[in-house]
């Protein structure tokens, strides 16, 4: 068989050597995290999904949560739809939190509540690829599956120095042969999981730290210093740019108008502010309320954002899909994300300013569009200028 990487394919003695320095590295280094205490299919099968596209110490509180609320297969498998919606908001990607559901309900169907311990079988249930199907095969069952994540594929090209772009099949293909090689032999837990951390911790994308690398005798990448060139990844498209139209409005009764449009393909399940691309008819109604943006892996919300109370007269035209809220049952609601960073900004700057709060102070015009207020990682931005240019175009009207 021919290879396409620089470095040769490991010999059989060296990769001994490599499973021995690999795993002798992990032993003493690795992170204490709480799915590695257990080999519990289940726990090892929500770790993975939370982790993807998510920093491990940003998902731990909500993985602790989950694993309180739902302790097995059959009872995430009861719960409701937007009781899980709801946990998960702020990790983001909620695809995964619906299709950890949806498989839920087919390991209890279709296996009595326990995942299968054969990787083509845990590769029929929704949500399970060939990554997450490696991780529990060989995490929790001690199967020679590998599970090849952005950390094994950063690992594996600098020792080989493969370079070929990693979006192709056939580099995932290339990559998975040479893993399963290496596994040979080892005890495949602990190797599946040496080498994810040594890619979080040691072979990082940037700064990687090659001189206590345990894998440096064998890495190719790390011999002639040409780790940065591995591994090759076309640049992906830029984001789709959507101008939209959001609106916070109220009634007398302290309720907040909400929507369970989902015509847009995004989100399903997760409520949202009344949204739309083109402005409503009672927007002059309302005030400006600023300038947001919301960045998704493949979508940009550009949102320009208006806030007010509707009368009678008007409630009697909601927009098709909306209904009342009361403020105070806000947070029983999965909200999206852009959405719940505005409302939560909101409803503090409500609660400090009220005449009931003793420690309320005069809010001035610049704090209120101050930009400081607007950081985190809901990437949510307000416009000053455009805040007073506002205000000075509807004055002029």
């Amino acid at each position: 068989m021919s290879f396409k990487g620089k470095h040769d394919t490991i010999s059989a003695v060296k990769k001994m050597n490599f499973q021995e320095e690999l795993c002798a590295w992990y032993k003493i280094h690795h992170r204490e995290l709480p799915f590695r205490q257990s080999r519990d299919p289940y726990a090892i099968w929500v770790s993975e999904i939370m982790a993807q596209q998510t920093r491990i110490d940003s998902m731990l509180p909500y993985y602790k949560r989950w694993m309180e609320r739902w302790p097995t297969v059959e009872a995430l498998a009861e719960a409701p739809i937007e009781d899980i919606l709801h946990v998960w908001q702020g990790l983001g990607y909620y695809n995964r939190a619906r299709k950890l559901h949806a498989g839920a309900k087919v390991v209890v169907e279709r296996y009595g509540g326990l995942l299968p311990a054969d990787v083509e079988q845990l590769r029929t249930i929704p949500g399970i690829g060939f990554y997450t199907a490696g991780a529990i095969g060989s995490i929790a069952y001690g199967l020679r599956a590998p599970a090849v994540d952005g950390n094994v594929l950063r690992v594996t090209t600098r020792v080989l120095q493969y370079g070929e772009d990693i979006t192709k099949k056939t580099t995932a293909d290339y990559v998975w042969r040479q893993v399963y090689d290496w596994m040979e032999g080892s005890n495949p837990a602990v190797f599946t999981q040496a080498m994810m951390e040594i890619g979080a911790l040691v072979c990082t994308p940037k700064n990687p730290q090659c001189l206590l690398c345990p894998l440096a005798p064998f890495c190719g990448a790390g011999q002639d210093g040409s780790w940065s060139q591995y591994p090759v990844k076309k640049k992906a498209k830029p984001p789709l740019e959507l101008q939209l139209y959001t609106y916070w409005i109220e009634n007398d009764r302290r309720q907040i108008l909400l929507s369970d449009d989902w015509s847009d393909g995004l989100m399903e399940g997760l409520y949202r502010l009344p949204q739309a691309a083109a402005p409503l008819e009672q927007t002059d109604q309302l005030d400006f309320a600023g300038q947001r943006k919301h960045v998704f892996s493949h979508r940009v919300w550009k949102m320009e954002c208006y806030r007010g109370q509707w009368d009678d007269q008007v409630q009697e035209t909601l927009p098709e899909h909306c209904f009342w809220i009361a403020k105070d049952q806000l947070d029983t609601l999965p909200i999206v994300g852009a959405h719940r960073k505005w409302l939560d900004e909101g409803l503090a700057d409500d609660a400090e300013a009220s005449p009931d709060n003793p420690e309320s102070v005069q809010i001035s015009e610049a704090s209120l569009t101050d930009p400081a207020e607007t950081a985190g990682i809901e990437a949510c931005q307000v416009s000053d200028a455009s805040i007073m240019e506002k205000k000075k175009n509807k004055k002029k009207g």
